[in-house]
């Protein structure tokens, strides 16, 4: 077999892979109008963006301590990235992270000020009742990044970021 086609055969079967990879979440769904609207508009307001997942699970409720450490580490982690590409990259493996592995509410809660600040973020359930709020984007432009790449194929986590993630939830 020559090398053109060896390279051809290694191309298409990397593609196809690509191509069968699902995204983490869907946000297609018709009850986001009104969110996407506010989002455009840069109104002020309160919307959930509703997403379904790729994969649907059943994961009992969080162990309450565990997110609670999480939550008490997360912004100090976050804002140990130096640059705001790493920051993003951080906030879209932890909702990755979280997602396969805790029950995440199915929306995410879109918040613009009368001022004009932006947020974007997501919840972790430790009961019925709530959980822990993480903010995964706090300006328009890191949203726009955040929700973007959500609707994108799951890259395979970075181990940097991975092993970070994971020792926000370890004891």
């Amino acid at each position: 077999m020559s090398v053109l086609r060896q390279v051809c055969l290694i191309g298409a079967i990397f593609f196809s892979c690509a191509l069968s990879a699902k995204s983490a979440v869907d946000f297609s769904i018709e009850q986001n109008k009104p969110c996407w609207k506010i989002i455009e508009q840069k109104a002020p307001g309160h919307c959930k963006l509703q997403f379904t997942r790729a994969t649907p699970s059943a994961i009992a409720f969080a162990p309450k301590e565990e997110i609670s450490r999480a939550f008490s580490r997360y912004y100090a982690t976050r804002a140990d990235f130096p640059t705001s590409f790493q920051q993003i990259e951080f906030a879209l493996q932890f909702f990755n992270y979280s997602i396969d592995k805790y029950p995440v509410r199915d929306s995410l809660n879109f918040i613009r000020s009368n001022n004009g600040a932006a947020q974007l973020s997501m919840t972790i359930f430790v009961s019925a009742n709530g959980g822990y709020s993480f903010i995964l984007a706090d300006t328009d432009a890191h949203f726009r990044q955040v929700v973007d790449a959500l609707q994108h194929p799951k890259a395979k986590p970075a181990t940097h970021y991975h092993r970070t993630i994971a020792k926000l939830f370890a004891e």
